[in-house]
């Protein structure tokens, strides 16, 4: 058994991945036994041939239809032999000891459900990954502002935890999907994520289920990874239907007013 499972799920992700494997294998590796399971989600760019010739090491699983992120990184975790495991974007490249800093950090914060570190933006400025439980008027707000983490909007601000600090290691109400740690038995205590999204807003909704289960989501700024992100929602599209139906589900889950979980647990 090892330590670590990193999971990775790619669909036509081959440029992205070419760096996250770079910084767990040759450049960032942790010093904790892991293994990696890459779920390929029907590429045509190449990704599978690209990992089994030069990481052999990694365990792949092929899709032979699409599926969502969902349903795509709990396949990942049920073939992981890990006591811990870090779903991990293909976007994201690890920095120095950001698993092993996860992992010493969910160590020493039993109580956590899940750990999250401090992602950074290609040019290493902070990334607003920390976010508030979403709400009809930080929704209306986001709408207004056309998505942009850049606004001035007070509502935004205080949805994209912008006056958090950003040196502190502490709990928060959830944090974007894009780099998610915690151990294999909370991951199947949660059930793992909810197939009622196929894309956009699992990541909010298993860190308000893991709140629920009075395990708080703690965020850990000495474990940076940068982000890539994409943001493929931001342009109408296809996507952005997906993301305006994960929202409806959402709220039709949870309601429209999420009350504040550390309050709930003290």
């Amino acid at each position: 058994m090892y330590t670590l499972s990193i999971i990775t799920v790619g669909m036509n992700h081959l440029s992205y991945l070419k760096a996250l494997l770079h910084s767990i294998f040759k450049e960032n590796t942790p010093q904790a036994s892991f293994e990696m399971i890459y779920v390929d989600n029907c590429s045509t760019d190449g990704s599978v041939e690209f990992i089994s010739q030069n990481y052999p090491e990694v365990k792949i699983i092929k899709n032979t239809i699409p599926l969502g992120f969902g349903e795509n990184n709990n396949k990942g975790v049920f073939a992981s032999t890990g006591k811990y495991v870090a779903i991990i974007n293909p976007d994201i490249v690890l920095m120095k000891d950001s698993l092993d800093k996860l992992l010493q950090c969910m160590q020493q914060n039993p109580q956590a459900g899940i750990v999250v570190p401090q992602l950074l933006n290609p040019d290493h400025s902070i990334q607003y990954s920390v976010r508030g439980f979403i709400s009809l008027k930080a929704l209306f707000a986001r709408i207004i502002s056309k998505g942009k983490d850049s606004t001035n909007n007070k509502t935004v601000s205080e949805y994209l935890c912008k006056n958090l600090n950003f040196k502190k290691t502490q709990a928060v109400d959830w944090a974007i999907g894009a780099a998610l740690f915690m151990s294999k038995d909370t991951y199947a205590e949660l059930g793992g994520f909810d197939l009622d999204y196929f894309l956009y807003m699992e990541d909010e909704d298993i860190c308000l289920r893991c709140w629920k289960m009075k395990k708080p989501v703690i965020y850990c700024p000495d474990a940076k990874m940068i982000h890539n992100h994409l943001r493929a929602s931001a342009k109408l599209g296809k996507k952005t239907l997906l993301h305006v139906k994960s929202m409806c589900t959402f709220f039709k889950k949870h309601g429209f007013s999420i009350k504040n979980p550390k309050a709930e647990i003290k």
